[in-house]
């Protein structure tokens, strides 16, 4: 008789709210050419599964509710291989394809992770990814020695930005929220820390003071790519990283006028900038310190999740580590 190995498993069976299952593991025979299985070590949450988390649906998230779902900033070892990249027993980081990371084992394609460096521990690790989207969305905002950057929104994307920006030269890193960030400013490259509304600041900054380049790292808020435009200064570059609806309506005119360039952040090219984000970690390692405050055994998924979804001062990067700890 098959022995059946069984793996835990987690599903919605309602928005908010998770139920852990024990499932088949799923093995090395399953896979195709170019997969391979991952085993779980730890995860980090984003932003962008909490639409999933509170049970919303869009042509974006065609996994919502399906075992698994939500969360793809994972870190593993490979359990199986079928890509010439990755062997067996190697650690990797990368992403979870259709954010359905919430299981002991995930089939995987090899081309969405990266091999994880002995430096970095399980948990470290699990910050390559946000990193790796910062480094490729910046790589197209061209030089910033010099010049002025304003970060909308300092959550743990909007604060990675802000570290970069600040590393890559930038004169002046200038951050805004409502949520208050002194505690932290410092340490990820903030000169100049806005606690309030985007809109309010957007509206008063002197033109002398505007900034060279503006990333809306909020989401979801059409008017804060309007409030982008009023504040960045004449031939000014707008990045677009937020998670955005499907419609925004657009002030055009004023784009026109000012002469500005948008372009959008999603990340393509996962193995270059894996790599990058890699070495960026290992020659600034006080940031995972900085940046991970919260860690949480997977049993407790709808605590991590909860506690995520609730932006508030000294909660920055949430961590799932495997039922054994990390």
């Amino acid at each position: 008789m098959e022995c059946l190995i069984a793996m835990w498993q987690y599903h919605q069976p309602a928005p908010s709210e998770f139920q852990r299952s024990e499932v088949r593991e799923p093995t090395g025979d399953c896979l195709e050419q170019g997969e391979v299985l991952v085993r779980f070590s730890a995860g980090a949450i984003c932003g962008s599964d909490i639409p999933k988390f509170l049970g919303h649906h869009d042509s974006d998230n065609p996994d919502t509710g399906l075992p698994g779902a939500p969360l793809h900033e994972i870190v593993g070892t490979i359990e199986a291989s079928r890509d010439t990249a990755l062997r067996e027993g190697q650690r990797v980081v990368g992403i979870a394809k259709g954010s359905r990371g919430l299981s002991e084992v995930i089939r995987n394609p090899a081309h969405l992770l990266f091999p994880v460096d002995d430096q970095l521990k399980d948990v470290e690790a699990t910050v390559v990814q946000p990193v790796s989207t910062v480094l490729s969305t910046l790589s197209h905002a061209g030089e910033l020695e010099g010049k002025r950057v304003a970060v909308f929104g300092l959550g743990p994307l909007g604060l990675l930005f802000t570290h970069v920006a600040k590393s890559l030269g930038a004169s002046e890193v200038i951050g805004i929220d409502r949520v208050d960030r002194s505690d932290v400013a410092s340490r990820f490259g903030i000169d100049r820390l806005i606690h309030g509304e985007v809109r309010d600041w957007a509206r008063t900054c002197a033109i002398e003071e505007a900034p060279d380049i503006v990333i809306e790292a909020i989401g979801h808020r059409q008017e804060h790519l309007a409030d982008a435009v009023d504040a960045v200064r004449d031939e000014g570059k707008l990045i677009i990283f937020g998670l955005p609806e499907d419609h925004y309506v657009f002030p055009m005119r004023r784009f026109f006028r000012k002469n500005l360039t948008l372009w959008a952040g999603t990340t393509r090219d996962w193995q270059v900038f894996l790599r990058q984000a890699q070495q960026y970690l290992i020659e600034h390692p006080s940031l995972c310190d900085a940046y991970v405050t919260d860690v949480f055994p997977i049993v407790r998924v709808d605590e991590a999740f909860r506690s995520y979804s609730v932006p508030r001062k000294g909660r920055i990067k949430v961590v799932l580590t495997s039922p054994e700890g990390v």
